[in-house]
């Protein structure tokens, strides 16, 4: 009896990791339809390096490893919700652009880099 609880239990868990993988999958071509909308080459790139990123790491067995690339996509679909931004031309020249801004978007003030700098000089100069 204890056998096939422990069994139950590792093919609970399975399923859990199994659903999380696929959640993870969705969510990271679901931002790269948001993130990319309009550009079919940009869009198609992303989702065939995301497919063949997933075939490659599909053999992981140790749980802690599916964990890892469950993160790292989790993280690739926040940085590209976040922090890329599509630009359209608006001439024919393509000299002038319009960024695609949403709601999700970080619109920071870039004192955090201008800290972040001016600490990298102190440190240089000492």
């Amino acid at each position: 009896m204890f056998v096939k609880s422990a069994e139950s239990n590792a093919t609970a868990t399975s399923r859990i990791l199994r659903y999380a993988v696929l959640k993870a999958y969705r969510d990271l071509l679901k931002a790269q339809r948001e993130t990319f909308y309009g550009d079919i080459l940009t869009l198609r790139a992303a989702r065939d390096k995301t497919r063949e990123e997933f075939l490659r790491n599909r053999n992981l067995n140790e749980e802690s490893q599916i964990q890892e690339q469950i993160n790292r996509a989790t993280e690739i679909a926040d940085t590209l919700r976040r922090n890329v931004v599509q630009a359209v031309s608006v001439d024919q020249d393509k000299t002038r652009f319009r960024l695609m801004l949403n709601e999700n978007h970080e619109l920071g003030d870039n004192n955090s880099l201008k800290r972040s700098q001016s600490s990298a000089s102190l440190q240089k100069s000492t």
